[in-house]
Formats: C-alpha cells, structure tokens, sequence
C-alpha cells in the first residue's frame, strides 16, 4: 500500500526530512521571488553605473580614428540609452516606484587608448549579456521577458559592432 507522506505511520517522524527539500532546485535557478529581488538589485545597479557608461563613450568618441567609427559608436550609446529606459520602465512595473538614485557600485577607468577602450566595451558587453541572461530568467511575465531577450539580442549586435570597429584597426 501506498501513502502520502502525511498519512504514513510515521508521518511525525518524517516530517522535518520531507521539508528539508522543498525549495531544492536540480537546475541550480533561484526560487522565482529571490530571483526577481536580485534582477531588481541588478537593474538598480545598472542605473547607477549610468554615469561611468556616459563618461566612457564620450572617451570612446574622443579617441575614435574616424567619423565612421564615431557614428557606429554614437549609434551604440543611443541603444545603451535605450536599454536603461527599458530596465527602469520594468522596475517601475514590479515596484511601483522608480529607480532609487545611489552612486556608482564601480569606479570609472578612462581607457588608456581606442584599443583598449573597445576591448574594455567587447568584455563589459559579454558580462552585461551573461546579467541579461539571469535577468530573462526571472522574469514572471512573456512581456518582460521578451523586453529581456531583446535587449541582449542587442547586445550581441554591440558585440559584433565593437569587433568591426576594432578589426578595421589592424
């Protein structure tokens, strides 16, 4: 004979072992509320940074060989932009409440050069992409989540410019 757990003879002395796994997850993902609380963290964070993002690409444009190079990465700043509207209008959704204003959780390095400013973008993209991701991830709704997936379509469309402007270099 089959019984639930709760209806087995020994259901008292079993109880606490039954608990034990009730928020085991075998793909390694957090509970959907804890997941959404970090996402909302991450997105905070990322407004914060807005200001670093800002300071960069006006070193970027500064430093850019030629007006081409300038207008692809004037074309990746307004995308970037566009990306901080979206994130604040889904933290609006979930909280009700815009973005808290808090200073930079990074400190800004100026790129030493144009080089070493567009390898500093192609690896701040990759780690952004890998955010994104675990942002699509919580989200409860399609709505948000294809929001999500746009926004890290996009940045493998930043990645591939970054890699043509600095393969044009060489």
């Amino acid at each position: 004979m089959y019984y639930r757990t709760y209806d087995a003879p020994n259901a008292a002395i079993y109880a606490p072992y039954d608990l034990m796994w009730w928020n085991y997850r075998p793909n390694g993902m957090q509970p959907p509320y804890q997941a959404l609380q970090k996402s909302l963290h991450a997105i905070q964070e990322a407004v914060a940074n807005e200001s670093n993002t800002e300071k960069f690409y006006q070193k970027l444009l500064e430093l850019s060989p030629s007006e081409e190079d300038r207008g692809v990465i004037t074309s990746i700043h307004e995308n970037e932009r566009a990306h901080l509207q979206t994130l604040r209008e889904i933290y609006f959704a979930f909280t009700g409440s815009q973005v808290p204003a808090s200073p930079p959780t990074t400190v800004y390095k100026e790129p030493a050069s144009y080089k070493e400013g567009l390898k500093t973008a192609i690896f701040n993209k990759w780690k952004t992409n890998l955010i994104a991701g675990e942002l699509l991830a919580a989200m409860p709704t399609g709505y948000y989540q294809n929001l999500l997936a746009k926004i890290a379509v996009d940045n493998v469309t930043i990645v591939s410019k970054f890699n043509y402007l600095l393969a044009n270099l060489r």
